[in-house]
């Protein structure tokens, strides 16, 4: 009994795959930067502008399971009709230093009207605003795990 031979790739195989694999990068690329696209659009068409206060900092937080690469988070809340909306925002690594963003900082946050998790943040500006959320009685998380988070 002897070894098994390894199968070979033609060109012509290699030059499919190859097509495939690139074809679906640029189509992967293409999809987010719609996605990115159509977010700035519907903030544009309908938004409101309100002042959102840092409440917590993740500086150099694990992305997913992988160990190797790192991103910052930024936990916000705004408060519309008397409704605090609590907001998570993800900066590449090595952003809340540079911008100096410390916790009760308050920002400019442009929200679509139709979807609250659409919002653009303003990090150059610093506000003088303090906004108590422990005032208001609605209070509303993207996740339990954001509320387990903050509380």
């Amino acid at each position: 009994m002897g070894k098994k031979k390894k199968k070979k790739y033609t060109v012509k195989q290699i030059t499919i795959y190859s097509i495939c694999f690139v074809g679906l990068i640029v189509f992967g690329i293409y999809i987010d930067k719609q996605k990115e696209e159509n977010k700035m659009a519907e903030i544009d068409s309908g938004n409101f502008k309100t002042y959102g206060i840092v409440e917590k900092l993740k500086p150099h937080a694990r992305k997913g399971s992988n160990y190797a690469s790192r991103k910052d988070v930024v936990y916000l809340y705004y408060e519309k009709n008397d409704t605090i909306f609590h907001i998570i925002e993800n900066l590449s690594d090595g952003q809340i230093a540079k911008l100096e963003i410390k916790e009760n900082d308050c920002f400019s946050i442009r929200v679509s009207e139709s979807d609250k998790d659409d919002f653009d943040i303003d990090f150059i500006k610093k506000l003088d605003t303090l906004i108590d959320k422990n005032h208001f009685e609605y209070q509303v998380y993207q996740t339990n795990i954001h509320k387990n988070i903050i509380e």
